[in-house]
């Protein structure tokens, strides 16, 4: 199966994106230069709090913060794509210990931070385990439909309707190890590329083409007038996976975690694939629907064109 996987492509931001959160300078521990300085509460009026909320890493379908926190997680994304961090925060103290990550962000244009413990907690949040450092993302850039359509990737992926950021990242990363080089997600009731998805994508998403689409079924005449079979996956569908005809140029349609595909995308597709399930469950989680369906497309097209 041919590659259709852009792997020279870098990932887009806007620089201008998110700002990072107030940092009041008239804090108590400004009058002490040589102890660090925390990141109090702030002022009001303040920045919207729907954007920087410390309760949890999701608040919800255009909420979730864009904070990434943790060694590990950010090590990944620094290694992967610096320049997608606008704000590194590191705690005082540990400059030597993130130091490579500090010099990799600068270069890359981003800004370096030193803060308190307490700092820490009130980006990443109370609960949470920041060990030390955290970052402020960009806001990621989609790619537009037509960037898409011009790379004739085969299969292609559309999302309609996964709300859980962590099902979207299982779902890219299973797509980029099958040989999928681009996704398409709705804009309406469907995650975008947020930090939970980074993370739960392992940085399947740096090698992804990514764009979103405001009408669905519009998307969807538009992939046919562009050469796509448009397969919907659902339960029951008439066509099993294992009858697919993958010889085909595809787009592959999954829908939400509770409902699957909406109806009006099963009207509009040219087919609608099953997975036959032979235990109790009668169904998959949408990522594994996934994986099982792109892995099972590419699977038979290597039998068909053998490599060599």
């Amino acid at each position: 199966m041919k590659d259709f996987r852009d792997k020279s492509r870098k990932p887009r931001f806007n620089r201008d994106g998110p700002k990072p959160p107030h940092i009041n300078k008239s804090s108590a521990h400004a009058s002490q230069p040589a102890k660090p300085r925390p990141l109090p509460a702030p002022s009001r009026p303040a920045p919207p709090q729907r954007e920087y909320r410390a309760s949890s890493e999701r608040s919800g379908i255009g909420n979730e913060r864009e904070i990434v926190y943790g060694v590990e997680p950010i090590r990944e994304l620094v290694a992967a794509a610096a320049a997608t961090i606008r704000v590194l925060y590191v705690k005082s103290g540990d400059e030597r210990r993130f130091a490579p990550e500090v010099n990799e962000v600068r270069t890359a244009g981003g800004r370096v931070e030193f803060v308190d413990d307490a700092g820490l907690e009130r980006l990443a949040g109370q609960t949470a385990r920041h060990q030390g450092v955290a970052a402020l993302m960009r806001e990621y850039e989609y790619a537009s439909i037509e960037e898409i359509l011009e790379q004739k990737p085969d299969p292609l992926v559309l999302v309609d309707g996964v709300t859980d950021p962590r099902n979207l990242g299982a779902l890219m990363r299973s797509a980029e190890g099958a040989g999928v080089g681009a996704i398409v997600l709705a804009r309406d009731r469907t995650v975008g590329i947020t930090p939970a998805v980074v993370k739960s994508s392992s940085g399947a998403w740096i090698h992804l083409k990514i764009a979103r689409c405001g009408n669905v079924a519009r998307t969807l005449e538009q992939l046919k007038t562009a050469g796509y079979w448009v397969a919907a996956l659902a339960p029951g569908g008439a066509t099993s996976i294992y009858d697919l005809d993958t010889t085909r140029k595809l787009a592959i349609v999954v829908g939400s975690e509770g409902r699957g595909v909406r109806e009006i995308v099963k009207k509009g597709a040219d087919f609608v694939v099953d997975i036959p399930m032979r235990g109790k469950v009668g169904s998959l989680n949408v990522a594994v629907a996934g994986a099982v369906a792109l892995f099972e497309i590419a699977r038979r097209r290597a039998q068909a064109h053998p490599a060599g």
